[in-house]
């Protein structure tokens, strides 16, 4: 179980989050913050100080869960914080003595780059949670991307031809090949360097002044929000002015990345020379059927059975959760597709605000009306912000049409063949996808699905009349081209709607599959297990994304997450250690009631 808790050190979105319930907020006083609360020292008789600030900021930071989730009094979640903050100086420790050993350095110009770009990621991932109207979910999470760049999910297992699922120890592809990000003077993107802090600061800055007047006004109150939301967790941290503030927050979140990034490169250290047969799950293939088997028949029951009257909502908005699909007479049809969104032209929703006010106050004519708002909503327009692949900045506009033919053009270059097996036609959808995914995260103001585990869901009804759309699409014209594009059913993986005008923009779907039960059995186990494993591995859960259905569940059930600390000998660390130091009347009164 200890494993687990530490775990939560290594956590992305609980360690990146401003956001907690139990927070450590004392007084404000420089000596007591800087109060030593636990000595490192090492054979090589260097030493490492952990301030009681650094523990404040730990618990702030996750600390606090093993209090809310697991039911710790605050004096045993505080002790197992200050343990997590020990431990991963001790792995820090030791991959700086394996390079050093090597005679290289621990972080080359790649790594620097990639913390430097996941840093960025991570704080616009933060920031996009306060954007009003942003649902964060399973539905819409992403792993260490900005919404403007694609990168493909990685699986962190597979599974062997005997049935045993294995993990894939870490490459160290990052070192070897990622690319070194320079400015124009030839330096290396380097966090710790101060040029580069301030580099990220104006892009931040910068990011909050693009798109639409309404786009500029979401996110900067945003920031204004993230910023609250730091001050109130690190109240007791004396900053002047709001850059101070977010200057730590990118510090912090630098800080939690770096050693995140650390302890995966002791585990590909330790793996590579002690054990090789590290890489065997605790999770069995039986386990991952059970609980799919578990979940749909959840499902059967709640909606089947029980006719539960949340299911077209849940089918809408929350498709992450829904492992049954109702089939039959009567039912209506849910598929994915996925939306570009292209905004109005600064200033133009309030232009169509005062166009209607002086229509309805006849100042102009119906016929004046008409051709003012066709001026907005003419396509030719260059509205388009076309962003680069590598680094998702803005460098180029295009019109709307030019984008639709753009894309027509793309994807049409693949086509389906009725004389031919399923594997090949299913293998000119996904080519049919490639060809979309570029101008989908590339041209596409719409962020919420960007590198999302899911796409938007619509449906149409029974009949094939209506279109069924969440409260985010309930907008002129949408139903109507979802219904276009649904084709009374014989929509195909990759048909493209026309342009859709909207108050807010214009609007592209592509149709990107059929939701659709994976088996027929409901009640009972799954039989067969090699085949119906394979199936569950080969599922994607979006057209544009390697991640199956297997990779969900088996995420959901893995009890070691993070198996860095079960793979390596934490106490064979400690062993190597000359002495471990903590000052309990350093600590106490952080528990005190």
């Amino acid at each position: 179980m200890k494993r687990k808790f530490i775990a939560l050190l290594l956590g992305i979105v609980l360690s990146l989050s401003v956001l907690t319930g139990c927070n450590l907020i004392t007084r404000n006083d420089v000596n007591y913050y800087n109060a030593i609360v636990a000595t490192i020292t090492y054979q090589d008789q260097t030493t490492d100080e952990i301030t009681k600030s650094e523990l404040i900021t730990a618990y702030n930071s996750y600390g606090y869960n093993y209090v809310q989730n697991y039911g710790y009094t605050k004096e045993k979640a505080i002790n197992t914080t200050i343990d997590s903050i020990i431990e991963n100086y001790l792995t820090r420790k030791a991959v700086a003595v394996h390079y050093k050993d090597l005679g290289e350095e621990i972080l080359n110009d790649r790594e620097t780059s990639y913390l430097w770009n996941s840093t960025y990621d991570a704080i616009y991932s933060n920031l996009q949670s306060y954007v009003d109207g942003y649902k964060s979910s399973d539905e819409n999470s992403s792993d260490d991307t900005s919404s403007d760049l694609f990168k493909d999910y990685t699986s962190t297992v597979y599974i062997d031809n005997d049935l045993v699922i294995r993990r894939k120890t870490p490459a160290s592809t990052t070192r070897a090949t990622y690319e070194v990000k320079k400015d124009d003077a030839g330096n290396v993107y380097d966090f710790e360097k101060k040029l580069f802090k301030e580099k990220m600061y104006d892009q931040i800055q910068a990011d909050l002044n693009v798109g639409s007047e309404n786009n500029q006004k979401a996110w900067k109150g945003a920031y204004t929000k993230y910023i609250s939301a730091i001050k109130n967790n690190y109240g007791y941290l004396e900053y002047k002015t709001n850059k101070d503030w977010f200057m730590f927050e990118l510090n912090r979140v630098y800080k939690i990345l770096k050693d995140n990034y650390l302890v995966q490169k002791y585990e590909e250290i330790f793996n590579t020379s002690k054990h090789q047969d590290a890489d065997v799950s605790s999770v069995w293939v039986r386990d991952v059927l059970d609980a799919y088997t578990d979940k749909v028949n959840a499902d059967y029951t709640t909606y089947k059975l029980q006719n539960g009257s949340d299911y077209a909502e849940k089918m809408l908005s929350d498709i992450a959760n829904m492992d049954y699909i109702l089939e039959g007479d009567g039912t209506s049809n849910y598929f994915f597709v996925a939306p570009i969104k292209i905004n109005l032209a600064d200033g133009d929703s309030t232009l169509l605000e005062g166009y209607k006010r002086d229509l309805n106050n006849n100042v102009i004519t119906k016929a004046r009306y008409d051709e003012l708002v066709a001026q907005i909503f003419d396509a030719n327009r260059e509205l388009v912000n076309v962003r680069n692949a590598d680094t998702g900045e803005i460098e180029n506009h295009i019109s709307v049409n030019s984008l639709k033919n753009r894309i027509d053009e793309a994807v049409s270059a693949y086509n389906y063949d009725a004389g031919e097996d399923a594997d090949y036609n299913y293998n000119v959808a996904l080519q049919k996808a490639e060809a979309y995914r570029k101008y989908f995260y590339l041209y596409n103001e719409e962020t919420t699905y960007k590198n999302a585990d899911y796409n938007a869901v619509f449906g149409v009804n029974a009949t094939g009349t209506q279109a069924l759309v969440n409260s985010n699409y309930d907008k002129d014209g949408i139903k109507e081209a979802i219904l276009s594009l649904y084709n009374a059913g014989n929509a195909q993986i990759g048909d493209v709607s026309d342009i859709v005008e909207t108050e807010d923009g214009f609007y592209i779907f592509f149709y990107a599959g059929k939701i659709e039960n994976l088996f027929e059995v409901v009640g009972d186990r799954l039989s067969l297990p090699n085949q119906a494993i394979r199936t569950l591995a080969s599922k994607r859960l979006n057209i544009f994304s390697q991640k199956t259905l297997f990779d969900s569940i088996y995420s959901t059930l893995e009890s070691d997450n993070f198996s860095v600390f079960k793979n390596m000998d934490m106490n064979e660390l400690k062993n190597k250690t000359k002495s471990i130091e903590i000052f309990v009347n350093n600590v106490k009164d952080l528990y005190k009631d």
